[in-house]
């Protein structure tokens, strides 16, 4: 439960410098620092429930009771795309919602410390598969900074992980490298 209240603050926590002039087309001339090695590529946090549920009509299948995924992608120039997607069957009702996030982001490798700093995002929700909304996030609506902590390692399986943690919290999540 902690897990997932940790990942819920990550969602909803949509994040809005330093070292580069050369301002790419579309990409804000925001706060960022050159990415390190060991963290640029595609990190990905997910998990689900081992609930089903169908309708009344055992032929529909409603989905899982619950399941979400957040990645990152890291890249050198220092900026990130940060992916969520969730989705939950509650009283017959499926919900999914997505978000795509882009921005800037400065690291600091002594300190194992990640800054993000969105400049848009975009939102879609469906309720039993029909768009309920759909838009870019008003600038109002992102967080101009989000800061987590880190450290790397290797799973069991000998995949790369990345183990974020959300400033002021407990536990890191731990987000596999997906090449």
């Amino acid at each position: 439960m902690k897990k997932l209240l940790l990942l819920v603050s990550f969602a909803t926590i949509l994040a809005v410098g330093c070292k580069k002039t050369n301002e790419e087309p579309g990409i804000p001339n925001g706060p960022r620092t050159e990415v390190p090695a060991e963290l640029r590529g595609n990190w990905m946090y997910g998990n689900f429930s081992m609930t089903e549920y169908w309708s009344q009509d055992p032929a529909s299948y409603l989905g899982n009771a619950l399941e979400f995924a957040f990645a990152f992608t890291f890249n050198s120039d220092g900026t990130y795309t940060q992916y969520f997607t969730g989705s939950s069957v509650t009283s017959g009702v499926t919900t999914y919602q997505q978000s795509v996030t882009k921005g800037t982001v400065e690291i600091d490798p002594a300190n194992k410390k990640i800054v993000t700093h969105a400049y848009s995002s975009h939102y879609k929700r469906l309720r039993n598969g029909i768009v309920e909304e759909e838009r870019d996030l008003r600038k109002d609506e992102i967080t101009s900074a989000t800061s987590y902590t880190y450290t790397t390692g290797v799973e069991q399986s000998g995949t790369k992980a990345l183990y974020l943690r959300l400033e002021n919290t407990a536990s890191p999540l731990t987000f596999l490298n997906k090449p």
